[in-house]
């Protein structure tokens, strides 16, 4: 396909993987079809850059663009042309916008920079403001919507400007939405886009492309036509969930990149030893005592923001205080047109507060205006027995309103200080104060647990356990959502700024042996910490590998008790060499611990070494998780059966009604990833962590914590058995095959023995009526000789079976027949009784229990149950007598009855009115065998 610049002889010099060769089978033939729309998912690690540098050198052969979201992941595009035979046309390779070549590795942002602050926008934001507020019912028509802005901008500038940014950002998206994204363009990016354009460009690889859902692609929708239609690849780990996108972008990146061609599951890559196999495990915390307290209290709040906002603010033009502030809003009943209502135009054109205004003023005994009816709707237990949690619902729109219209539009300073404290505190109570009204926000409790104090001891309880087992190959990393919290709007007094943070992590680690042991190195975009035993050495360390590469930096450092501050002059201390430095050093073992954000530790950070990662961050998107757990599953060419750990951390508070908001997200962030189960078999969701995180209610997780926290610790170790359980060299089959899983409802059916001395288990009884199922499929030749039944008791009272060596029909087929035999009766056509060995003791037993008792005791078969016989084999009577057969090698001699018939139906008429039948909690699972 070479058409323009010479490529002379640039190709692959290695040999591609597996996965890769069957990603080029997808894509060559595409191209030589004339296909420009290339679409590929991969995990992290798989070869996506090697993949998208050989579509380039080997089958376009046109000038290339690379975009990523990052400098780092820029910067490892050039870096693996070292993998390829460049024919002396190395300087070809660019990373500089100024100087496109062959290849040119750039940004998202270098070319999608927008305009500086609001050049040409700011006219447009005003109106799209003043339209809002016409929407909303805050003013009556443009001219009064402008007139209320610009007395907003007169009496409270500070909030003016933060709305003014998030208009002209809304029309600068609109601008991109709908066609005009190239002119909403900063200068250096359009001049980009014009050099990039003379170069020729015939193949775009978009790397992370999940990102183009929103601002990029919208601006790189359009570059298709003004690059003159070039092919397009798009790459990425986990494609973004459209559903959760606004339609028209949903709809544009379709467009842009198509349905995808070729998906890379990561147990493929496991099994044929191209990723790391991993566990994946949690450990559960209790919140501190002082966010215990907040929980308990949260609720009062709402009285703290009542009384604040009945403080009289001192100062000239204040308003008056939130009560009188209501009477007068009710009294006056001033429209958006600023008139005078009636009640029942008033009522209409604010239903909320018309009816919240009365109830606010009936709870403070205060007698509502002249002109306002009392007919209150307060509920059954009257307004004083309200809950204070239904208070704040209920006064949701008074508060909203005094703090928009009343504080945030008066000139006095305290009552604009006193708008912002309340809608603070309001957040916390879960609403959030818009411009033009109030709406739900995220809890402050989940907050509290995604990030409470506790965590970071569980930190070092999971360190300690896994040195002991890993020694110095210990290659330990800490993620966090930020380097400190405070721009997550959490309590002042109850998780402090550095709370569930990189720094709060880090201090932790180097106050307590285990950490301290490891050397940590704290590494974010704008800090570095490093442990005082390590400073002096990572000094000269860090400046000898400066000169070394003769980079514009002087370091110094300042000590602050257990650690050391790093700091940097010059222009090149920035993230992209430090920590690429910091790195190596981890690597190395020179630290075998590192704490950071998902910014920086996320996509496009390569660490291969990691064989430890506690994930404390919140996320639950599987673009974010899926980054974070490929940051530990890289091969590690030291260890070449490394086996990666990789931990949750969940807080749990079971006193409150939402204090398992943690444990939830866990769930979420489980639900779309591969692990191993206990049985071998490979599935998606929390399972695979522990069986019992299928369906275990809140409560039992947090009654059964410490025996999970055991388990867990206990895993930690059995690292070999992992491995082996991944069945790594074996092919993995993408398509997923049904199995079942059970577990028996407390109190156990009366399962008896097997036979004499021999106890039925959940496990064996499941397994003996699997046997049972598949020894007659077979012999009614509806299933062939080679499968058998596999599976077993995988923990937390749950049994799992499935067919083994079988197609996807086969193994359903066989799913839906255990589940049938395990099912109530509900519409059988046969059933089929299951009798159990109990043990009787007679005189002599009783008389000598310890010596005749093993050799004498009688036992006596009692019936305990009753069983659907599958639909399959309920076919005939042949098919049922067959399954008899093999029912009674299993468990003895058994009734088998027709229920088609007037006997038949009394028969199960009397069994149903026994109890006697199946009893067990039923799903049906996909797994990947």
């Amino acid at each position: 396909m070479s058409d323009g610049p010479d490529f002379g002889n640039i190709r692959f010099g290695g040999t591609l993987r597996p996965s890769q060769v069957a990603a080029v089978s997808v894509i060559k033939p595409q191209l030589e079809a004339g296909e420009k729309r290339l679409h590929i998912v991969a995990p992290p690690g798989s070869g996506k850059t090697v993949l998208g540098l050989y579509v380039w050198a080997d089958l376009v052969r046109k000038p290339a663009l690379v975009l990523s979201p990052n400098s780092a992941i820029q910067a490892q595009w050039a870096a693996r042309t070292d993998l390829f035979e460049l024919d002396g046309k190395a300087d070809q390779v660019s990373i500089d916008p100024e100087r496109p070549g062959l290849l040119t590795s750039l940004t998202y942002q270098s070319v999608t920079m927008p305009k500086r602050d609001g050049e040409g926008l700011d006219d447009s934001a005003m109106m799209l403001w003043a339209e809002k507020l016409v929407e909303k019912g805050e003013a009556v028509d443009i001219t009064s919507a402008e007139a209320w802005i610009a007395d907003l901008e007169e009496k409270n500038p500070t909030y003016y400007a933060q709305r003014v940014k998030v208009y002209r950002k809304a029309v600068r998206d609109d601008y991109a939405k709908n066609g005009n994204a190239l002119w909403t363009l900063h200068e250096s990016s359009r001049s980009t886009l014009l050099r990039l354009k003379e170069a020729g460009i015939g193949l775009i690889i978009l790397d992370e492309c999940h990102h183009l859902l929103h601002h990029w692609g919208r601006v790189l929708h359009q570059l298709k036509e003004f690059f003159d239609d070039p092919v397009v690849l798009g790459l990425t780990a986990t494609p973004p969930d459209a559903e959760k996108a606004e339609e028209e972008d949903a709809l544009r990146y379709a467009d842009f990149l198509g349905d995808i061609d070729y998906e890379v599951p990561v147990p493929a890559l496991v099994r044929d030893s191209n990723l790391a196999p991993y566990q994946d495990l949690c450990y559960f915390v209790r919140p501190a005592q002082k966010e215990l307290d907040f929980i308990r209290d949260v609720n009062e709040t709402f009285d703290g923001i009542l009384h604040q906002l009945n403080e009289p603010s001192e100062g000239k033009g204040a308003i008056l205080p939130l009560t009188g502030w209501v009477e007068e809003e009710l009294r006056t009943r001033k429209g958006p047109s600023g008139g005078h209502l009636s009640w029942n135009e008033y009522q209409r054109a604010f239903p909320d507060f018309s009816e919240q205004g009365r109830i606010y003023l009936s709870l403070q005994n205060r007698a509502l205006p002249a002109g306002v009816p009392a007919d209150v709707e307060s509920g059954a237990g009257g307004l004083l027995d309200l809950t204070r949690e239904h208070r704040n619902e209920m006064l949701r729109s008074v508060v909203s309103r005094y703090v928009r219209l009343g504080l945030r539009r008066s000139t006095n300073t305290d009552d604009q200080a006193k708008a912002e404290r309340a809608a603070k505190q309001y957040r916390l109570l879960g609403t959030q104060i818009t411009e033009t009204g109030s709406q739900p926000c995220a809890s402050p409790i989940n907050r509290i647990l995604a990030y409470s104090n506790s965590k970071c001891e569980a930190i070092s309880t999971i360190l300690q356990e896994e040195m002991q087992n890993l020694g110095n190959a210990i290659r330990a990393v800490v993620i966090t959502d930020f380097e400190k919290t405070s721009s997550t709007l959490l309590v002042d007094d109850v998780l402090d700024d550095e709370a569930g943070g990189a720094v709060a992590a880090f201090r932790h680690l180097v106050a307590c042996p285990a950490g301290d042991m490891l050397d940590p190195i704290l590494m974010t975009g704008s800090t570095v910490l490093v442990d005082d035993d390590l400073s002096e050495a990572f000094l000269e360390k860090a400046r000898a590998w400066i000169a070394e590469r003769q980079l514009k930096i002087v370091l110094s450092d300042e000590a602050r008790g257990r650690y050391h501050e790093i700091s940097g002059t010059g222009e090149d201390w920035v993230p992209r060499y430090y920590s690429t430095m910091i790195t190596e050093f981890f690597q190395d073992g020179f630290t075998r611990c590192l704490i950071g954000t998902r910014g920086l530790m996320g996509e496009g950070w390569d660490a291969s070494r990691i064989n430890v990662l506690i994930d404390l961050t919140s996320v639950t998107t599987n673009m974010s998780i899926n980054q974070l757990r490929g940051r530990s599953i890289r091969l590690d060419k030291h260890w070449p059966e490394k086996v990666a750990n990789n931990w949750d951390v969940i807080c749990l508070a079971d006193e409150f009604q939402t204090g398992f908001s943690d444990y939830k997200r866990f769930i979420r962030k489980h639900k779309e990833l591969y692990g191993v189960g206990d049985d071998g078999a490979i599935e998606k969701g929390p399972g695979h962590v522990h069986p019992a995180f299928m369906d275990a209610e809140p409560m039992g997780i947090h009654e059964g914590m410490a025996m999970f926290n055991d388990e867990m610790l206990k895993r930690s170790k059995m690292r070999d058995r992992t491995r082996d359980l991944w069945g790594i060299g074996q092919p993995f089959n993408a398509q997923p095959k049904d199995a079942v899983e059970l577990k028996q409802k407390a109190g156990g059916e009366g399962f008896g023995f097997s036979k004499p001395g021999v106890p039925w288990s959940d496990a064996s009884l499941t397994t003996a009526m699997s046997e049972a199922i598949v020894g007659a499929l077979i012999q009614t030749q509806q299933l062939p000789p080679t499968v058998q039944a596999a599976g077993g008791d995988r923990g937390g009272g749950w049994v799992r079976m499935h067919l083994a060596s079988c197609t996807a029909e086969q193994a359903s087929l066989f799913s839906k027949c255990l589940e049938e035999v395990l099912s109530p009766l509900e519409k059988p056509r046969y059933v089929i009784s299951r009798a159990a060995v109990f043990p009787h003791d007679t005189w002599l037993t009783r008389l000598l229990p310890e010596v005749l008792a093993k050799y004498v005791r009688p036992h006596r078969h009692h019936l305990v149950m009753f069983h659907n016989v599958p639909s399959a084999l309920a076919n005939t009577k042949q098919n049922a007598d067959v399954f008899k057969q093999h029912w009674d090698a299993k468990f003895g001699e058994s009734e088998l009855f027709y229920v088609h018939s007037n006997a038949g139906r009394f028969r199960l008429e009397q069994v149903q009115a026994s109890g006697m039948t199946p009893q067990a909690t039923v799903q049906r699972k996909s797994l990947y065998l």
